[in-house]
């Protein structure tokens, strides 16, 4: 009982510490004022407009990235680091800012500004819904389609597939939740694409394990990459979701990081920040500063997605070059899809999305043909992006491939309207029958040829 009531006062403490550092920075840079839709909290924009799902306008919101203890959500930093109660390493999350008044809490703004007895009003940092997807276990995460369960499955030892099932702010369900759940994992399965129908010839039941942490499964041996689909159901009667997962390797638990490895960290990130100040780090950018992406920064399993903000793309200026990097996020996205990185899928097609926008501008300068195939193609990239970004959550790969299929045909379309040469490797868009890992080994797929691609085994 002591030893709970010590650290329970530890924990206040070092909270209250967290909460005066946040007071303290009411004088720093502001974030940008981004727009998010109330009931899909997911939509983040950097221009006026509506909700792509449910058509409301989006609302001002000044959103900006910390770090937060995996345990312990009360603590939060501005930097890298250890937790200091539990020395798990902190997580990059997305939290909103606003400002109130002590004496009055419910006042919110998104400004700094004088409360009513005359008190500077004070920072709040709020945790978003959505604003932590990263896994806790080492896993694969993603959301669900019902826009609040999240899960990351996991492959901790040989023949075994776990499942973490959590809510909309990544808080682990309750052992009573996950009982109502039904599960199961498919190692193995056959996809008519004539029939549009799927055989499973391997499925494994998901239980619930002895702690009630967590659902598990055992499964066939199999060699290195492994691919595993989950078909969930979060409550009885409830839809069957599917959520595809990928490993290269046995999953490794997020490390503990030890007093002297903090410390260090601290050290370097310390000197590399007075460097930078200094002029003596090149390109060199703060651990805590996202950093904007041009066409050279390349994606995969290893990228700091935390390190990258898309909202800071460097957009040119001409429209050739607009549609020259367009380009290469196409690229960039059908390498993700291809490699099943989909947790990383949204980077590339968020930006996608912003250089098609870039575009409008320059609609007035084409001739009337032109413009009416291009303005027609800019509508259908961005839905297709915004249903890209959204299967890429849910890790549906054959909704994953559909909506890139739809996305490509766009992307031709508005560089045929533009007066852009066609990308001389495909004349077809990505069949959605195949996937993309297909279409892009596959000649056959590429020329449109269906009967050259059909016999192909990469189809199945």
């Amino acid at each position: 009982m002591r030893a709970a009531i010590v650290l329970g006062c530890l924990f206040v403490i070092v909270a209250e510490s967290a909460a005066q550092r946040a007071d303290t920075s009411n004088q720093r840079a502001l974030p940008p004022v981004s727009l998010t839709c109330i009931h899909h909290p997911d939509v983040i924009e950097s221009h006026p407009g509506t909700c792509p799902f449910c058509k409301m306008a989006l609302v001002p919101v000044q959103l900006e990235s910390a770090w937060m203890c995996p345990v312990h959500s009360a603590i939060t930093d501005t930097k890298p680091g250890g937790c200091p109660l539990c020395r798990r390493q902190m997580i990059r999350v997305t939290m909103s800012l606003t400002w109130t008044c002590r004496a009055q809490p419910s006042t919110q703004q998104l400004e700094p500004g004088t409360c009513a007895d005359g008190t500077p009003m004070v920072m709040r940092r709020t945790l978003r819904p959505h604003g932590n997807h990263n896994p806790q276990h080492g896993g694969q995460f993603f959301m669900a389609p019902d826009n609040w369960h999240h899960l990351e499955g996991t492959y901790p030892r040989d023949r075994m597939f776990r499942l973490y099932l959590y809510d909309d702010y990544a808080r682990p369900l309750p052992p009573d939740q996950l009982k109502r759940a039904r599960a199961r994992v498919v190692t193995k399965e056959t996809f008519d694409p004539s029939s549009r129908k799927t055989t499973k010839d391997a499925a494994f039941p998901l239980r619930l394990a002895r702690n009630g942490g967590y659902l598990e499964a055992r499964v066939d041996r199999a060699s290195f990459p492994i691919e595993l689909t989950a078909k969930v159901q979060f409550a009885p009667n409830a839809p069957e979701h599917r959520f595809d997962f990928a490993f290269e390797a046995i999953t490794a638990e997020p490390q503990v990081v030890d007093a002297e490895s903090q410390r260090q960290n601290s050290s370097r990130r310390d000197r590399a920040a007075s460097l930078s100040e200094a002029g003596s780090v090149g390109n060199a950018t703060s651990a805590t500063a996202p950093t904007a992406r041009g066409a050279g920064v390349e994606l995969d399993a290893r990228t700091d997605v935390a390190a990258i903000d898309p909202l800071k793309q460097s957009i040119p200026e001409s429209t050739a070059g607009i549609v020259k990097l367009l380009s290469t996020r196409n690229q960039e996205i059908a390498d993700l899809i291809t490699r099943r990185d989909f947790t990383l899928v949204w980077i590339p097609t968020f930006q996608a999305k912003e250089l098609a926008l870039a575009l409008a501008p320059h609609l007035e300068h084409l001739a009337p043909l032109k413009r009416e195939i291009a303005e027609r193609a800019l509508h259908e990239l961005v839905r297709s992006a915004w249903l890209l970004d959204a299967y890429s959550d849910v890790g549906n790969r054959r909704q994953i491939d559909a909506a890139y299929a739809a996305f490509y045909s766009a992307l031709q379309d508005l560089i045929s309207g533009f007066g852009e040469p066609h990308d001389n490797r495909a004349t077809s868009a990505p069949d959605s029958r195949c996937g993309v890992a297909c279409w892009h080994h596959c000649p056959g797929c590429r020329q449109g040829n269906r009967a050259q691609a059909d016999h192909l085994p990469i189809h199945l």
